[in-house]
């Protein structure tokens, strides 16, 4: 005769889908891992000893109850089709022949609410994945007693993990198809362009997510991931050089017959070579190989994934890189190619990170990706007219470009007069937000 009957609402679930069996439909990974932190706490109030679990065949209803039966250290799972079916009479008849001393059971509502009013004479609602264990009377006429009772847990430091899970996985697929696209094509610029922006946000999203990812995934990708953008920086520098070059020769600063658009176009295939060279030696292939089959199952520290992470743990950090980033810029010296290279990197990853993950992050913070993407690019300008000067500087060096040094003579004066616009343009506009700081901070102090 069972004396102790618990009744368990399986976990938070998949939504149905028109066409596809209901009893097909799984929990989802906040589900499943909300009842794995909650679960080993709740039935430690049980003996195991004799315990049998019984579940509805419903696949989210076993997931539920294996969860169970790891926190009782019970290895069977009983099926009954009276849990499913929602047939209360049924099921009470397989209750009554039963014989062991405590039985759990996973089902569905509204079954479970209709079994426990029977049980207890009054109502007793359940939540997903919510316990009940009563005290059955020896007595069928009597009606049972609620010995304890636990509501459903809380999926949201889970919920917060798939989503970042989701949004990893479409960073991850862009990238997978940005590479396929490059390595199909090389030959076009804008493939080229579109792999190292799928490789920066890749890179961007998982620095950002570096606390509390798996140490040796990230170690892995990092590095393939920063081997591929690194091999390919020159062949893009050579892209924004001819690009540079091109509208030169459209604006009448370079002649229609130059030969420089030529010579840019001869530098770049022999770049072109040695990245797709690397790209087929044997350790290049394998380690790329190993992240791209990473990327798209991002791995938690085990640590985050039994306690789960709020959406505030998320937001805090990226607060914390805004304040780093905004203290970079505050006094950056625009004079300096280097720290504007840098202030413009982290700018692009709070960029992509705002956009990529924006879900977690909020309205509020997602909004911050634009902003950044407006400051990453008036650096850029500055940056790329940096890089174009020194780009014409040494090609005037090279034996390549031996019949266009007075081409590249002018590329090199062109830059450096948008470098000193652009820094002029900058100061400027720093010097007004300054004067509109102080003037507002007056404005306060009098008020």
């Amino acid at each position: 005769m069972v004396k102790t009957l618990v009744l368990v609402r399986h976990g938070d679930a998949e939504p149905a889908v028109e066409g596809v069996d209901g009893s097909l439909r799984n929990l989802t990974r906040a589900g499943s891992d909300a009842l794995a932190a909650a679960y080993p706490s709740v039935f430690s109030k049980l003996d195991p000893t004799g315990a049998e679990v019984w579940s509805s065949p419903a696949v989210r209803a076993l997931q539920t109850a294996e969860i169970a039966s790891r926190a009782m250290g019970i290895s069977d799972i009983e099926t009954h089709q009276s849990l499913y079916d929602q047939n209360l009479d049924a099921f009470l008849a397989e209750l009554d022949a039963a014989k062991a001393p405590t039985v759990i059971v996973v089902g569905h509502v509204p079954f479970m609410d209709r079994l426990v009013e029977r049980l207890l004479g009054e109502p007793h609602p359940f939540g997903k994945g919510a316990v009940a264990a009563l005290d059955m009377p020896s007595d069928p006429t009597h009606h049972a007693t609620l010995l304890w009772s636990a509501d459903a847990p809380d999926t949201s430091r889970w919920d917060s993990l798939q989503t970042v899970d989701a949004a990893v996985a479409h960073v991850a697929q862009k990238l997978d198809t940005a590479m396929d696209a490059f390595l199909a094509n090389p030959e076009e610029e804008v493939r080229l362009l579109e792999l190292r922006q799928a490789i920066r946000r890749m890179r961007s999203v998982y620095a950002f997510l570096r606390p509390w990812q798996s140490g040796k995934q990230n170690k892995l990708t990092e590095k393939a991931l920063k081997g591929m953008q690194v091999a390919t920086n020159r062949l893009r520098a050579v892209d924004i050089f001819s690009d540079t070059v091109d509208g030169l020769v459209e604006t009448g600063e370079l002649g229609e017959n130059s030969l420089l658009p030529m010579a840019c176009a001869n530098e770049r295939q022999l770049e072109l070579e040695s990245v797709l060279a690397l790209y087929k030696k044997k350790k290049s292939r394998s380690l790329l190989k190993k992240a791209r089959e990473a990327f798209p199952a991002f791995k938690w520290r085990k640590s985050v994934r039994a306690a789960g992470l709020f959406q505030a743990d998320f937001q805090q950090r990226f607060d914390e890189e805004m304040s780093a980033l905004d203290e970079d810029l505050f006094g950056l010296d625009l004079a300096d190619a280097k720290a504007v290279t840098n202030a413009r990197r982290d700018a692009k990853e709070v960029h992509y990170v705002a956009s990529r993950l924006g879900v977690v992050l909020g309205p509020e913070r997602a909004q911050m990706s634009a902003f950044m993407d407006e400051i990453q690019n008036e650096l850029g300008s500055l940056s790329i007219a940096s890089d174009n000067q020194k780009l014409a500087n040494e090609f005037s060096k090279s034996p390549r470009f031996r019949g266009v040094r007075a081409d590249l003579g002018v590329v090199a004066r062109d830059q450096a007069e948008v470098v000193s616009a652009t820094l002029s343009g900058l100061r400027r506009r720093e010097a007004r937000s300054a004067k509109g700081k102080t003037a507002k901070k007056d404005k306060d102090s009098k008020n």
